[in-house]
């Protein structure tokens, strides 16, 4: 090649950079009014989002330094706990009991076949 066609090869890809780089000048043209309307709406919310963090805060701090008795509810759920742990304990033992006489009634069905 010479230094010509050199040279009109890199003015190609020079204007064809130029065109991609205004085909995406103008894409991010048209979505800035959106982005500006959406930051503006944001700022906006930004004051009231910072007041209920600090009033959340507030909260959390209270109620970290306020031990809480354990109420009628948190009674009432142990309680429910402790009697489903204990329905459950009985629900195995009550099945394993189960497949014990079903190993006896197999053993004694193979002796009364035998018998046969």
């Amino acid at each position: 090649m010479d230094s010509f066609s050199l040279l009109e090869d890199k003015v190609r890809k020079a204007a064809a950079l130029v065109r991609e780089l205004r085909q995406r000048n103008q894409s991010l043209e048209q979505e800035l009014p959106e982005v500006r309307q959406r930051a503006q709406r944001l700022e906006q919310e930004l004051p009231e989002l910072r007041t209920r963090v600090q009033d959340l805060q507030k909260a959390l701090q209270a109620a970290e330094k306020t031990p809480v008795p354990p109420s009628d509810d948190a009674r009432k759920a142990a309680e429910g706990a402790r009697k489903l742990a204990s329905a459950e304990q009985e629900l195995r033992s009550l099945r394993q009991e189960r497949e014990e006489v079903r190993i006896r009634i197999a053993r004694l069905m193979e002796v009364l076949d035998g018998l046969e």
